[in-house]
Order: C-alpha cells, then structure tokens, then sequence
C-alpha cells in the first residue's frame, strides 16, 4: 500500500498488492470499519498479513488485537510473508494487544505485547485500545486490526455485539480516522447471521471462500476468491475474483479454459 506518494488523497489508503489495485482500483477510504469475512482456510490470514506488511513498509504503525490467537504466532505468521517483525515490533510499527493469553497459565511475555485484554469485556476492549491508539498518535495514520470479532461475539448478545461494532467504528475509523479491518469467521450460519447484523453499521465487507475441490487439485498453487460486498465511497469490482499468492504478494488470477475440439 500507498498513501503518502505525491498527488495521492491522503484521506484514502491506496493498495500496492496487485489484488486490490484490481479489486479496488480507488483506494479505501482511510475513516472505514471494515469486515473481512469467510470460512476457515478461506485466505483471511494470507489477506491480513499482507495488509500489515504493507502498511509497515510505508511507515504506518499497525495496532493488532489478537484474539484467536497468541502473539508468538501471530509473530510467526507475518514473519512467514517477510515482515521484519522484532524491527516492527521495537519502532513500535507493530504493537500487539493480547487477548488470547488470559487463558494460559503461568503467563508468557511477549516483546511486541503492549496491553492485554479479555474478550467478555467490550468496555474495556474498546477503552485500552483508545489508550494505545492516542499512546502512539495513531490519529489519522495506521490501521487497527481485529483477529478475529468471533472471540468477543461469543461472549455477548446480540444487541452488546452490535454496540460494541458501533463503539469500535465511532472511536477509530471515524472519530481518529483509523482504518479498521475485523476478521469474522463464517463457518455456521449462526455466525452469518452476525455478519448480516452488523452489515448496515459497517462501511466495507469483503468475502473470501476457497474454490471448488476439482478445480484446486488441478492447480498446483495456493488460489482461493474474494468479492467486495460493499465499501462506501469508491467503486469496486464487481463478483468473485480469483487471486493467488507469489513473492511479490496478492494477485488476482486469470483462468484459461480450453475445451476439446472436434
């Protein structure tokens, strides 16, 4: 990603990965909530981590709450696309808010770990991240990461759940124009139905999914889709795309498909 290049609206992020130069063409606009959704091993660790990296190489801190899992493997994961994470992590480029390791006995510390929290208390959520956000001037520049709302969806009803989506969209994507990228795993219908509870309050959704076994077994490189579903304020292209992944990151991919001739 882009945003600080001569002649560039600063109000936008605008994407480096080829997927989403194509995808979205025109950016995003920086003061967005947006939900990334889809089922398990659908592509949405490969999305974020890319995501971070490139925000981190334009110079752009990146606040990540990990509540699917422990820091140490969210480290790993994005060391894995070739993000310098201990130099991230000691810039404070990358600050890390812990909401897995509440769970684990006796605690481990983690140098990239600046808060931690617990995922049955949105309050609190939403107070330490306002906290760390005005710590490190995050005020119109970087990106909140949210992995994943299903670890706070499970521990509320439906009309907290939606408060507190209200709460995160009002406090950074809006009010400090932090763009704000939650993962939501789709796996049950139950949580598809949150996804489309909270689909008016947010201002981008994007779906991924994996393509159909026959297809994959013929095709000898990670390939999965993604299809905006909505992002206000500029165009996107419409319907499934497919993309893969090679050392220069996400892009779309183009199927050639040949019939016997007669």
């Amino acid at each position: 990603m882009s945003s600080l290049s001569s002649g560039n609206n600063l109000d936008y992020i605008y994407f480096s990965q080829d997927l989403f130069k194509y995808v979205l063409p025109s950016g995003v606009p920086r003061k967005s909530l947006i939900v990334l959704a889809g089922e398990g091993g659908s592509g949405k660790s490969v999305i974020i981590a890319h995501i971070v990296k490139d925000i981190i190489s334009m110079g752009e801190p990146v606040l990540y709450v990990a509540l699917d899992d422990d820091p140490q493997t969210v480290i790993n994961q994005l060391s894995s696309f070739k993000t310098n994470t201990e130099k991230a992590c000691g810039e404070k480029k990358l600050v890390i808010i812990d909401g897995f390791s509440y769970l684990v006995k006796p605690k481990r510390l983690n140098y990239c770990v600046e808060e931690e929290i617990t995922p049955d208390n949105p309050e609190s959520i939403v107070s330490t991240l306002i906290k760390v956000a005005d710590k490190y001037r995050l005020e119109n520049r970087g990106i909140l990461v949210i992995d994943s709302l299903n670890e706070v969806m499970v521990s509320l009803d439906p009309t907290r759940f939606i408060l507190f989506t209200k709460s995160l969209r009002a406090n950074f994507a809006k009010s400090r124009g932090i763009m704000t990228i939650t993962t939501l795993h789709t796996s049950t219908q139950g949580f598809r139905e949150y996804l489309l509870s909270i689909e008016h309050l947010v201002d981008g959704i994007m779906e991924t999914a994996s393509i159909p076994g026959e297809l994959a077994q013929q095709i000898p490189i990670f390939i999965r889709q993604i299809m905006v579903r909505k992002m206000k304020g500029v165009n996107s292209k419409p319907g499934w795309i497919l993309y893969g992944i090679d050392n220069e990151g996400l892009k779309p991919v183009m199927l050639k498909i040949t019939g016997s001739s007669k």
